[in-house]
């Protein structure tokens, strides 16, 4: 099986599963890949929407039937809780989007609002906006760096592997800096 092969047949559902989870990474990966034109940049970003809003009602669920016990189950959650509530208080229901853009904290944010007060319907309409909005820019982004190293370099075969690698390095960095960070926190903490 070529990595193509495997992009067209599983690159859609890594994406709604990327997407449902956290989903940067992999939604200017799959950007990336549609304007080498492995993946359909409309079908990407439908399905980015359809995989952060499902999984947004999901956590927002859980917030909302489980609460409380769902933060004590994961430490990481609760120590985000204080500056999602910091958040949602400052902003009200227009935390619902501004929350989809910080990343670490969206999942966390989904659950502090389940637990508040505020009605399924106006979540869900406010998440339905902000993960169409998200799903586009990031999908663009993705797609436009495509664009620019091809403008840059032309059109080198076998590009998307540095292409990737880069995507992959800036992700693991990511993921690091936002580790070191907590670290630090709990050690200044303790």
């Amino acid at each position: 099986m070529s990595p193509e092969s495997l992009l067209h047949d599983f690159g859609y559902f890594a994406v709604f599963l990327g997407t449902f989870l956290e989903g940067e990474a992999i939604l200017i990966t799959a950007g990336f890949f549609a304007s080498r034109g492995y993946l359909d940049a409309f079908v990407v970003a439908i399905v980015a929407f359809a995989g952060a809003y499902a999984g947004h009602l999901f956590w927002f669920w859980l917030g909302r039937v489980h609460g409380v016990k769902l933060l004590d189950r994961f430490p990481r959650m609760k120590r985000h809780f204080g500056k999602g509530m910091r958040v949602f208080e400052r902003y009200g229901a227009a935390a619902i989007v501004i929350t989809q853009w910080l990343y670490g904290l969206r999942i966390t944010a989904a659950v502090i609002i389940g637990m508040s007060r505020i009605s399924l319907i106006k979540f869900a309409i406010y998440e339905a906006v902000s993960c169409a909005v998200w799903a586009v820019v990031i999908t663009s982004a993705g797609y436009y760096f495509g664009r620019a190293i091809e403008a840059l370099l032309g059109r080198v075969e076998n590009i998307e592997k540095y292409a990737l690698l880069i995507i992959a390095v800036v992700a693991v960095g990511m993921w690091a800096y936002h580790r070191w960070k907590d670290k630090q926190v709990d050690s200044g903490a303790g």
